[in-house]
């Protein structure tokens, strides 16, 4: 058994469901799952059981008669810090066999190696006469002068990485093709942006309610990796009680709370929905949130760190960003009452426009606490959180603000 042990890290492009029609034969992707992580390690091209699913097809042939096929793949690689152009690292060409009228088998990834002779037709039953006409990946030496490079710059260079999956008749002339084209990415960096820095910095904020920002690659990932996405984590640090800011981090949270000893997920979006497969992604930036978290204080400072997990073809893996920590300016003579109101009306129109205008034309506003809805209705404090609630989890939508 051959495998090769290159980890190529990847984010691939992911197209949707459709299918090419050549006579009475259709060729269909299912799905091509996306990975951010690509293993070629995680392939085995002698027991294509043991590769990772990424992605699947279904061929059928709609005819009253059965047709001479051949099928082919081939991956192939153009990464230039490696020496890669254009070069060949799989390959497989079955012999030419009869594919029965009025049936559809499905190939996956698992189906894809150098003997391909576990294909069965939809209905169960195996699909004879299928052998290898020609297999070929990549060699013994370029396969070490590859390892060596990695190893010497401890990274990855940029590339691109294309899948090829055609049906051919008896004669070689292509009849059906579909590819996808990968390119290297680092998925493993995660900066912070805002925000905060480090200890020294003493960066104060104005809003108990900051928008965090990071910068990391773009993913996607499918229902198989339901933990994939941001995390985040934001504790109270203290100079007198917490040595380190990692102490302060793992101390009481203020985000997740209650406290569960773990992250806070950034909630995931939903990128395209083919079939029965959900692609999702999740954004670079986050408001602190007034469900599920504990209210920050101003003259308080606390630290903040965010979790990346992402799909690779051996499963999710896990990278954190450093932590920043930052200081909420305190309250010169404000009232716990008006400090509540302020921050919904900050939730309502938005940091940004909230510092604007209370740094403006309305600095040194003190709410009275009298708030009125559609210009008839008085609403307590409480009713005018929930509705501040239900305006966050998109039930209602804010058509105008008037501040007397």
């Amino acid at each position: 058994m051959k495998r090769i042990l290159i980890p190529i890290l990847v984010f691939i492009v992911v197209a949707g469901l459709y299918s090419q029609d050549t006579g009475n034969l259709i060729l269909g992707r299912n799905y091509f799952y996306n990975y951010e992580v690509f293993y070629v390690s995680d392939f085995d091209f002698e027991n294509g059981q043991n590769n990772p699913d990424i992605f699947s097809y279904t061929l059928a042939n709609n005819g009253s008669f059965p047709v001479r096929i051949k099928i082919e793949f081939e991956m192939i690689a153009s990464v230039p810090g490696l020496g890669l152009d254009n070069e060949r690292i799989f390959y497989v060409l079955t012999t030419p066999f009869t594919f029965k009228a009025n049936s559809s088998i499905t190939i996956s990834t698992k189906d894809i190696d150098v003997n391909m002779d576990r294909i069965y037709y939809d209905d169960g039953t195996p699909l004879t006469g299928l052998g290898v006409e020609e297999s070929d990946y990549i060699s013994e030496e370029k396969f070490t002068s590859i390892q060596q490079v990695i190893l010497s710059s401890g990274r990855l260079p940029a590339g691109t990485y294309s899948f090829y999956f055609s049906i051919l008749n008896e004669e070689g002339t292509l009849l059906l093709s579909d590819n996808e084209i990968i390119g290297i990415t680092n998925p493993t960096t995660l900066e912070l942006i805002a925000p905060g820095g480090m200890p020294e910095d003493n960066l104060e904020i104005e809003t108990i309610n900051p928008i965090f920002q990071w910068e990391s690659p773009a993913f996607m990932w499918n229902k198989d990796f339901p933990e994939c996405g941001y995390w985040i984590r934001v504790a109270e640090y203290n100079p007198s009680v917490h040595s380190s800011l990692e102490e302060a981090l793992n101390d009481n949270a203020s985000l997740p709370f209650p406290d569960n000893g773990g992250y806070y997920r950034i909630p995931p979006q939903l990128v395209s929905r083919v079939g029965a497969t959900s692609l999702y992604t999740a954004p670079t930036t986050f408001q602190y949130p007034l469900v599920g978290a504990k209210p920050l204080e101003r003259g308080k400072s606390y630290v903040w760190q965010v979790k990346k997990i992402f799909p690779t073809t051996s499963g999710p893996e896990t990278v954190n960003s450093n932590i920043f920590v930052f200081k909420i300016k305190a309250a010169e003579a404000e009232s716990s009452q008006n400090r509540l109101y302020l921050q919904l009306i900050e939730q309502l129109i938005g940091t940004e426009l909230f510092e604007q205008m209370f740094s403006g034309e309305l600095n040194g506003f003190n709410p009275t606490g009298v708030i009125i809805l559609n210009d008839t209705e008085q609403l307590t404090q409480d009713q005018f959180t929930e509705l501040v609630n239900q305006f966050l989890q998109g039930e209602l939508e804010v058509q105008s603000i008037r501040v007397e």
